[in-house]
């Protein structure tokens, strides 16, 4: 059997503020990026943002967070409707603008080569589900999600940030959790994620998705560097 032994882990002011909002980034990024955004969901963010430590003071950060505090209330039901339009034009359906999943990414495309893109494809999911299984995460999928889906990789980080939280007086487990989502962020969310996020940019005029296109790239950037350098205090 093994015993854990409480050996908490050193935190800095800095590295404890940083460790709070990102619980809460993924959250909205999960939020807003996983399913069409109702009103209900649009108003809680709209109340969130005004909370310290919710949202990055980056630039997309500030961008996003002015949109959602600029609503006119008189608007606030339109507004959700034209994102909600948004959303469903972005990502839902097979003429859907967007492809949210990793392998779509790495595959060429073209159909001279559709045999080593069925074994990129396959090699990417097969990466995947073995990080999830590692980490002892299983997911709830309602409507068939892709493991490689954007949405769960963002889950799968925002499930690990939270666990890192509950897990400081232990030391090493701590730290395990810190070096599985390094390796997750370095074998997949930055290899296609910055180019998810550009292209997402240049595919809408909604102020929402612009910003969220903008966030997702800055801070998935900025918290693998944070989680490095978290890493590297801990030696």
């Amino acid at each position: 059997m093994t015993v854990l032994f409480k050996e908490p882990v050193v935190i800095s002011k800095e590295q404890s503020q940083w460790m709070e909002l990102r619980g809460w980034v993924y959250q909205l990024l999960m939020d807003f990026l996983s399913r069409q955004p109702r009103m209900s969901l649009i108003a809680q963010w709209c109340r969130r943002v005004e909370q310290k430590n919710t949202i990055p003071h980056s630039n997309a950060g500030k961008t996003l967070k002015n949109y959602l505090e600029s609503i006119p209330a008189g608007d606030f039901r339109k507004v959700c409707r034209e994102e909600a339009e948004e959303y469903k034009t972005l990502f839902m359906g097979d003429d859907a603008v967007m492809k949210s999943y990793e392998s779509a990414y790495l595959v060429s495309g073209n159909s001279a080569a559709m045999n080593e893109d069925s074994l990129v494809e396959f090699m990417c999911l097969t990466g995947i589900r073995n990080m999830y299984l590692e980490a002892g995460v299983v997911f709830n999928k309602l409507t068939g999600e892709r493991d490689d889906h954007l949405a769960m990789e963002l889950e799968f980080m925002a499930v690990l940030a939270g666990e890192m939280n509950a897990k400081e007086a232990f030391r090493d487990r701590c730290l395990e959790i810190g070096d599985l989502q390094i390796r997750f962020m370095e074998s997949h969310l930055l290899k296609w994620v910055p180019r998810f996020s550009q292209d997402l940019a240049s595919a809408t005029k909604s102020p929402l998705y612009k910003g969220l296109s903008g966030l997702l790239s800055e801070f998935l950037t900025y918290d693998y560097q944070q989680l490095c350098a978290w890493r590297e205090s801990q030696k």
